[in-house]
């Protein structure tokens, strides 16, 4: 596969991330609305009120249909910790940031670094993206220091060394996960510019693209 097929193979997988993530926190949001919802309702089979003792709302989770008798349940938890954990910045938002990072940087490291390298006829070594070398430091920082940033790993960083403190958690907002998703994009195109030899120069700022495509053709049309 050319090197250009290569690089549009890994846009549309990181293009098929960015609506994972897109959906996913819609869906966050949608079931922390509906909780807030059933909070404030009569008794139901998946939820009780707070009575006048105090009582917490309980929420049972299941794969399976909750009216059964004999249904198991998945998970139990407050209520306000379900809202908790369904808002922006909540944990759920967090460990999928974490998740889409993990897999983005894993499919780069793994499949298409390797296959850039074999179609440039290059040292695996040789083929660089200052964005996957700080997905690379986050993904480590996940894996082996439980999400928090030590000083080995954020001194490698280069694109993203402003977005991030040393000795605290690795915290990436909706905003930030944007900006990481067109960060990426425009190592993609650094990538395509360096193979095709080609320098932007004053025609455009590579820092200021949102997206690009490759149209197919002959490099000496």
């Amino acid at each position: 596969m050319a090197y250009d097929d290569v690089v549009k193979e890994f846009i549309d997988f990181v293009n098929l991330q960015v609506g994972v993530y897109m959906n996913s926190i819609a869906g966050f949001s949608g079931a922390k609305i509906q909780m807030e919802r059933q909070s404030a309702r009569v008794l139901r089979a998946q939820s009780r009120k707070i009575d006048a003792r105090g009582d917490q709302v309980i929420t049972h989770q299941s794969f399976e249909d909750p009216q059964r008798p004999d249904v198991i349940h998945s998970r139990i938890v407050t209520a306000e910790k379900f809202i908790q954990e369904n808002s922006l910045g909540g944990i759920n938002q967090r460990q999928l940031s974490y998740s889409v990072i993990v897999f983005i940087f894993t499919y780069w490291e793994d499949e298409i670094r390797p296959r850039l390298a074999a179609a440039s006829n290059a040292e695996l070594k040789n083929v660089k993206c200052e964005i996957m070398g700080d997905l690379r430091c986050i993904r480590n920082s996940i894996l082996h220091t439980k999400g928090v940033f030590t000083p080995e790993w954020h001194k490698k960083l280069v694109v993203l060394k402003d977005y991030f403190a040393v000795d605290k958690p690795i915290e990436i907002s909706y905003e930030l996960m944007h900006q990481i998703f067109v960060k990426v994009k425009q190592g993609c195109t650094k990538l395509i510019l360096e193979w095709l030899g080609e320098d932007p120069g004053d025609r455009f700022d590579i820092d200021q693209l949102k997206g690009f495509a490759i149209q197919k053709g002959s490099r000496n049309a």
